[in-house]
């Protein structure tokens, strides 16, 4: 078992030569396999990096999937006494330290559902590093640097997807010879029938008939009984007709906030929508995966009066 333990944390972090068996009060134990030297002052913020293996050595939870260390607070010796797994554990580290422990599953994922392949009453070996230790103030303020660097990860990855995706949308386009409107955000829609009026403005109701599908793939949606039925998405009980929403104000996918503002009365559409303007990494369905380009042919049957 102490061969299993040490496997668990040498793949996480590199080990100093000492190893150090600690007991806690409640009578858990944990290996120190590199002992840090810091004492950390209960309510400190602990950044910590984890890993939790099962009794097969399959990894159930890994920090350092994203690079993150993940925020724990050293609770007061009495609170963790109670709660026991994990937090008694941390209440013991220094920081620097890398530690390997078991702990019942329940402590790990708390009300969670457990993961199918993991029996309740189960033990997990996880191996912990403590990265940093902080004050209240201090944390505050790196939460906040975090945040913002975040923002601008997120900024350069939408960047690249919405290129990868205007690159799909044209290549597509172009090989079915279909000739489409383009806006700055990457939006590309075809009006395919003539409407009367004004345009829709932001922030008025409407009601649309719409069916969707993914670039190149599969369809997912519909207001439209008979085009569910052909496409063997027929719901029985749901009451179909044309969708309301209000435009503009994020009731809706930004794809449809934008094209809706294009179009008047009785107009009819397809519109070419880029991941991030529609559900971008989220996975919503088997058809809609994660980064899914989608099509979607709408009408826009009229702007409720207010």
């Amino acid at each position: 078992m102490y061969l299993a333990m040490l496997g668990v944390v040498a793949g996480l972090m590199s080990c100093g030569q000492g190893v150090e068996v600690v007991t806690t009060d409640s009578g858990m134990k944990f290996t120190v396999l590199e002992a840090g030297s810091e004492e950390i002052t209960p309510g400190d913020m602990m950044l910590v990096h984890f890993v939790a293996r099962d009794v097969n050595d399959s990894i159930w939870m890994d920090s350092r999937t994203d690079g993150i260390a993940r925020p724990a607070r050293k609770l007061d010796s009495l609170t963790v006494l109670t709660r026991g797994g994990l937090e008694e554990v941390l209440f013991y580290v220094k920081k620097g330290d890398s530690i390997s422990c078991q702990v019942p599953v329940e402590k790990v994922y708390g009300n969670r559902a457990l993961p199918v392949g993991i029996e309740k009453g189960s033990l997990l070996t996880v191996g912990i590093k403590v990265e940093d230790a902080m004050d209240k103030e201090a944390f505050q303020a790196y939460s906040l640097e975090m945040r913002e660097k975040q923002k601008g990860i997120d900024a350069q990855k939408g960047e690249a997807q919405l290129t990868t995706d205007i690159e799909l949308i044209d290549a597509y386009l172009a090989e079915n010879n279909i000739e489409a409107e383009k806006t700055k955000s990457g939006l590309r829609y075809v009006i395919t029938e003539s409407g009367q009026g004004e345009n829709v403005q932001s922030g008025q109701r409407i009601r649309a008939n719409y069916a969707g599908h993914v670039l190149n793939g599969a369809f997912f949606d519909t207001s439209i009984e008979e085009v569910a039925k052909a496409n063997n998405k027929y719901q029985e009980g749901r009451t179909y007709g044309p969708f309301e929403t209000a435009i503009g104000v994020g009731q809706v996918i930004q794809g449809w906030d934008e094209a809706f503002q294009l179009m008047n009365p009785g107009s009819k559409a397809t519109l070419y929508i880029p991941s991030g303007l529609g559900y971008g990494a989220r996975a919503r369905s088997a058809e809609i995966t994660a980064n899914a380009i989608l099509v979607f042919d709408v009408e826009l049957v009229e702007i409720i009066a207010e």
